[in-house]
């Protein structure tokens, strides 16, 4: 079970519902419409962080996109590319794309985006 926000306006949400649909892994989508004013008692009793995403497999609980992203990694070819430079860049991004998130900017995943063009798709 995938438990989310809205897929809209929750791109920690999003992440791991895009990546279980493209690589077709079946899973049971649970949304969780968390208003301004809810309380969030209930479904911190089945997140630790009382937040989502949060991916329940078989008794295991993981939340976090990027832990669930890892997590599926573990249990699915094909989550990171198998080539280790092209790994290290999807990684990379994906770890900029949760700061930026974090940080209320996207211009650090922007300026690595834009170093990767310049140096011939290499930005470490």
């Amino acid at each position: 079970e995938l438990h989310i926000g809205n897929k809209n306006y929750s791109s920690w949400s999003l992440r791991p519902w895009a990546l279980l649909r493209e690589l077709g892994i079946p899973f049971e989508e649970r949304l969780h419409p968390f208003a301004p004013a809810s309380d969030w008692t209930a479904f911190r009793a089945l997140s630790p962080s009382g937040k989502v995403p949060c991916l329940v497999d078989e008794g295991l609980v993981v939340w976090d996109s990027l832990s669930i992203v890892e997590y599926l990694h573990e249990r699915h070819p094909g989550v990171w590319p198998k080539d280790t430079a092209a790994r290290a860049w999807a990684f990379s991004g994906a770890w900029r794309s949760e700061r930026a998130a974090l940080c209320g900017t996207g211009a650090g995943l922007a300026r690595s985006a834009n170093s990767a063009r310049r140096s011939g798709g290499k930005a470490w």
